[in-house]
């Protein structure tokens, strides 16, 4: 049973005005509802900090009416009013939000970069981890933001536009291009 009423105009799809606070589930980020409000302070850390604990670069702190800090544990993400930001290894800001939602994952490794060949690719090296992930805005999946999954789970659902990317020799370069395509071209409906 779809409650019509509260989706119309209020869901994070439907409006530029995010409610302050921490979604505790997709649900109520999607419904922009966030259950817990108040006071929050985001701590980042130091890359060193990262590396050394592999934690993230960032964590999310409520503040009590006594100027206390509160580590925020179980949380999906948060909006400061302005901007969303969706937990993942950290705090990661949604840059566009639609059908589906893209971020850029903000990961320190501590694998160094080899400068011994100057940046280039070579066969037998693993490709590059996808440095943004998209956000299915009706099923809550995420992907990375690879052409696999462009071709096999986000543009299969518009095969226009899947026809289209499959035929376009700089697709590997506008992927980010194909998510917005689609999210102009399809409505998300849950």
């Amino acid at each position: 049973m779809h409650n019509t009423s509260a989706q119309v105009g209020n869901t994070v799809y439907d409006t530029h005005q995010y409610k302050k606070g921490i979604y505790k589930t997709f649900q109520e980020f999607r419904a922009n509802t966030p259950s817990i409000t108040g006071n929050l302070v985001v701590k980042n850390k130091t890359p060193a900090a990262q590396v050394y604990l592999l934690s993230a670069p960032n964590e999310l702190r409520i503040v009590d009416s006594t100027g206390k800090e509160q580590k925020v544990k179980k949380f999906w993400g948060y909006s400061d009013g302005t901007v969303i930001y969706i937990k993942d290894n950290g705090l990661n800001k949604l840059e566009e939000i639609g059908y589906y939602c893209i971020y850029r994952i903000s990961a320190i490794t501590s694998v160094p970069v080899n400068r011994a060949t100057g940046g280039m690719v070579f066969e037998n090296t693993p490709p590059p981890a996808a440095d943004k992930r998209v956000l299915n805005l009706v099923t809550g999946d995420v992907y990375d933001l690879t052409l696999f999954n462009l071709r096999r789970y986000i543009l299969p659902q518009d095969t226009t536009l899947l026809r289209e990317f499959n035929e376009d020799k700089q697709n590997k370069s506008r992927l980010v291009y194909y998510v917005q395509k689609f999210n102009k071209r399809n409505t998300p409906i849950w």
